[in-house]
């Protein structure tokens, strides 16, 4: 199969909303659902006030609603969707109703919408081939990546990539040890670690003078370059998508990165598998990937497609995840000391590794990276298209209508967790703190669509958080840091931490 084809089939994946393992949190992406024999019907639905009467922004003839971002006439900015979500949740209430293009978008701010989707939600994520199509490539491939033992195989792996990353901001720290490009250095440690995983190689990422041909600084400008430009091919990002009718000059860039990022993961799939020839499966423990080329029924094109969801997935995601809790850990250092402590604890000599032991004991850490993610989440929330009408806070919503959950902003709101601005890891921990809406915290989203990568990306994340953290108290003296809105979120000011040894 040429590189060409394996491009159509990654160009396609986009075009299908890019398969469940990227984009499943994303308001942004839609997830459409068919129907089932046995779904759940809500009895109100004859009662339900019409759809007309939820509150509403006003719409003008072919852009809708979408003047609200435009320059000048508009009310919010596209670069800061969460502020402008938490607006209109305090003018509008829990739903309002908006119309981008052709599309009726309904914006809920309550957590038990997502209840409502997750029980009318159908096994496939696009109606018809499509879906189909998603489910088996899904069925095939999620026995491997979500299963625990499988992932714990990397435990040690991971950290040697974090132990790089460590050093390397030793070598980079300025004389206010500080990293000028911190950003750039979490991007090459997560593409150094989930190519690990996905393609079975190192690529040098977080070696010194990396030149700019190498293979992994032109992925990552690969990936970014995409993510860039998805925001502007996104109806949901106010804009008129005129490359479904014919190749914009958008629309060509974009394909022209996702050629360079298909045709670099294509070549390591490739030496993966000539090493598999050489090997005695029997004899030996076989890596992530080949164990997904040797699954029954999956061929090369379906793992080109799983393997480069994990990597487009596995950088700017868990580097921002990073980013947002070492901020949230400097701004709070009462809490890193104590996070300090736990490792030191656990890790007592700087030889030590974590094992799946140590791993499971780390509870603090993943308290406080589950704050984080509260605090500041890579997506807004989550979206489905239903087949059939729903009642939705007393609203008949129809068939065909976007459902989205600003779920960002139900992660600051007082009524789902008390103190919300503030970072309190110690909620996750002591019982009686914790939130009691199960729908009000979805960070990895939740049933079929939920992510895939979710025990891979917290590996990864513990694994480095732990080594900086033994490693250095970190420090940041400017000012707080937000997010800009994009595909995924991203920290809208320079992460100028400062490393201290300890």
């Amino acid at each position: 199969m040429s590189y060409h084809n394996i491009g159509n089939i990654f160009r396609k994946c986009h075009h299908l909303k890019h398969s469940s393992q990227v984009f499943v949190l994303s308001v942004t992406r839609v997830a459409t659902v068919a129907a089932d024999i046995n779904r759940y019907e809500d009895p109100k639905l004859a009662n339900a006030k019409p759809f007309e009467q939820i509150p509403s922004i006003p719409t003008f003839p072919i852009i809708g609603s979408a003047w609200v971002y435009m320059p000048l006439i508009g009310r919010y900015s596209l670069q800061k969707q969460h502020i402008a979500d938490r607006q209109k949740y305090a003018q509008y209430g829990d739903i309002i109703r908006e119309k981008i293009g052709h599309l009726n978008i309904i914006q809920s701010y309550n957590p038990k919408t997502m209840e409502i989707l997750f029980k009318n939600e159908g096994q496939y994520p696009t109606r018809e081939e499509d879906g189909k199509e998603w489910w088996d490539l899904r069925s095939k491939t999620q026995k491997h990546i979500m299963k625990p033992k499988t992932i714990q195989a990397y435990l040690y792996p991971m950290q040697d990539v974090a132990r790089d990353l460590v050093k390397r901001i030793y070598e980079q720290r300025d004389n206010n040890k500080e990293v000028p490009e911190f950003l750039q250095d979490l991007h090459k440690w997560a593409l150094e670690s989930i190519a690990f995983v996905g393609l079975d190689t190192r690529l040098g990422c977080l070696e010194s003078n990396l030149l700019p041909e190498s293979d992994g600084l032109r992925m990552i400008n690969s990936v970014q370059t995409q993510f860039d430009l998805m925001n502007k091919l996104e109806a949901f990002a106010g804009n008129f998508q005129f490359w479904k009718y014919f190749p914009t000059p958008t629309w060509k860039k974009f394909i022209k990165a996702a050629d360079v990022f298909t045709e670099i993961a294509f070549r390591y799939i490739n030496r993966s598998l000539e090493n598999l020839k050489k090997i005695s499966v029997e004899d030996k423990e076989l890596t992530l990937l080949q164990s997904m080329l040797l699954t029954k029924g999956l061929d090369t094109s379906g793992a080109m497609v799983t393997v480069t969801d994990m990597l487009m997935a596995g950088i700017d995601t868990t580097s921002h995840t990073v980013g947002f809790l070492l901020y949230h850990l400097a701004k709070n250092p009462d809490k890193q000391q104590i996070l300090y402590e736990e490792i030191r604890k656990v890790l007592p000599n700087e030889s030590d590794k974590i094992t799946p032991t140590v791993f499971g004991e780390l509870r603090y850490l993943k308290s406080c990276l589950k704050e984080s993610m509260r605090l500041d989440p890579i997506v807004r929330g989550n979206a489905r298209t239903l087949d059939h009408d729903v009642v939705i806070s007393g609203y008949r919503v129809p068939a065909g209508t976007v459902i989205g959950v600003a779920l960002q902003v139900v992660y600051r709101d007082e009524k789902y967790f008390k103190d919300p601005n503030q970072f309190i890891p110690e909620r996750w921990i002591i019982k009686n703190e914790k939130n009691t809406t199960p729908f009000a915290f979805l960070p990895f989203g939740i049933g079929t669509r939920s992510c895939i990568g979710r025990r891979l990306a917290e590996l990864e994340v513990i694994c480095v958080s732990t080594e900086i953290i033994r490693n250095f108290k970190v420090e940041y003296h400017y000012e707080d840091i937000d997010m800009y809105t994009r595909l995924i979120n991203t920290p809208d000011r320079p992460l100028k931490f400062t490393f201290i040894e300890r």
